[in-house]
């Protein structure tokens, strides 16, 4: 039951994505007037929450935006689903310092421990349903490369918290490096911080090599998590890209053990004008809780794209 079930749910996804590949004008109208219509409401929200708080009138095209993305996990065992909804609100009038966001990983405060899409429940219903969202004041200062969040965990009792991060990025011959340094605060999950470094290269006008390491701290409960990753990036053209990139995570200091390591293929293909995107993604993941047997999934997502910038 579960391999006819896995079976219907690729073929299903496969069926979708060949339908929007060869649908015709008139098989998208339908899909062109309501994101329309979804995109004007986000930029007027924007607009007028804008021209509130700064007396003036926006000038240029508004790049608020909603993102919602969701999809199956098909492993071995059991299917699972997951749904991811960001929104970020741009006020033009506060001189670009100034945004709204929602977040939907709201308790999800580090990278590195993540085997796969924020979710694992029994569908994506059940995905969405228990979602927890957070919204935040997000405070940019550009001279200093630096944002603040002050906002709460959309949750009865509600859970304040406040987030500070500085970045920095810079060239060094043919490489590019970005680093960056986070501190935060959560009333209920205490005090922790993160670091980043990232190295990346264009080998050629089509593939990127790059590596990246994550390290966070979470104090109340004494954990530490790290995440090094190595992939290439792969664009065939603007429609489709390819992603392949293998994955160590591991947890402890100042002596870290290997938690698990993974590697995937992420085929990322445009199914629609900027705003409806496809994702196929196979992967095999070792995990030490299995004694690092190997475990394989496909994860099938979509997401869409609402706003003024996607029209």
């Amino acid at each position: 039951m579960t391999i006819y079930k896995d079976v219907t749910l690729v073929a299903g996804w496969s069926l979708l994505l060949c339908t929007f590949c060869y649908a015709d004008d008139s098989d998208t109208l339908w899909l062109d007037q309501t994101h329309q219509e979804v995109s004007s409401i986000v930029g007027s929200w924007s607009n007028g929450l804008d021209a509130y708080l700064s007396g003036r009138q926006p000038a240029e095209t508004n790049l608020s935006y909603i993102s919602v993305r969701f999809g199956p996990i098909i492993g071995e065992e059991s299917t699972t689903g997951f749904f991811d909804f960001n929104t970020r609100i741009r006020l033009p009038n506060t001189q670009n310092r100034l945004n709204f966001v929602i977040e939907s990983d709201a308790k999800q405060l580090t990278e590195e421990t993540q085997i796969g899409p924020r979710g694992s429940d029994e569908s994506i219903a059940e995905s969405a349903r228990n979602i927890e969202l957070a919204a935040a004041i997000r405070y940019v200062e550009q001279a200093l490369n630096a944002t603040v969040d002050a906002g709460v965990l959309l949750a009865l009792p509600l859970d304040p918290y406040l987030k500070i991060q500085f970045t920095q990025s810079g060239d060094l011959g043919q490489w590019r490096w970005q680093q960056s340094e986070q501190v935060f605060s959560y009333y209920s999950l205490g005090k922790g911080g993160r670091y980043g470094f990232g190295l990346q290269r264009p080998l050629n006008d089509r593939f990127e090599f790059g590596v990246d390491l994550g390290i966070s701290h979470l104090e109340q409960e004494g954990t530490t998590a790290w995440r090094e990753n190595a992939f290439v990036n792969h664009a065939f053209d603007e429609d489709n890209k390819l992603r392949y990139q293998f994955s160590v995570l591991q947890e402890g200091w100042p002596r870290a053990s290997q938690e698990a390591f993974l590697y995937f293929v992420q085929w990322q293909h445009r199914l629609y004008g900027k705003w409806l995107i496809g994702q196929v993604q196979p992967q095999i993941t070792h995990q030490r809780s299995d004694d690092y047997a190997a475990s394989a999934s496909l994860t099938l997502s979509l997401e869409l794209l609402f706003g003024e910038d996607y029209l």
